[in-house]
Parts: C-alpha cells; structure tokens; sequence
C-alpha cells in the first residue's frame, strides 16, 4: 500500500518563489472557500521544511537574485489564473 504524503502549504508568495527556485518541487495552487491561494509544495520532511523556512526567514538563503524576481512575478501569474 502507497503511502501519500501531505502536502506542504503556504499563502506567502515570496516564500513559495524561494521554495521553487530552491528546488522544492511543486505541486500547484488552489484558491481557499475565503478567495486567498494557497501553493502547494512536496513536503521535504519536517527538518528539511524548517530549514528552508529558517533559511529565508532569518535573511540566509542563498538563491539567485534574477531566478527569484523571475519566479515572484511566475507565482503572481499564477494567483491570478487560480480558480
């Protein structure tokens, strides 16, 4: 028997551009009851997901400036066509 994985959620878009353009696969977006998106990663683990988010959160992260405006302005798109 498969076992499926919860994914990974966030509503932060700069947070979720860093996710993808950190290599955290994704899964797609799906838009809330109350209208709001939600992105939806691979969860990594719980070890891996946290420092991801330490990493970003606490100004560590190190990805590339071009790849991550690139991929902000993919991630607003993409708010935009959610349904």
């Amino acid at each position: 028997m498969e076992m499926t994985m919860t994914p990974y959620r966030t509503k932060d878009l700069y947070y979720s551009a860093y996710l993808r353009v950190a290599g955290v696969p994704f899964l797609g977006a799906e838009r809330t009851d109350h209208g709001k998106v939600v992105f939806l990663f691979e969860d990594q683990g719980p070890g891996a997901m946290r420092d991801l988010k330490r990493g970003y959160f606490s100004d560590q992260a190190k990805v590339s400036a071009m790849s991550f405006v690139q991929m902000i302005r993919a991630m607003k798109s993409l708010t935009f066509s959610t349904r």
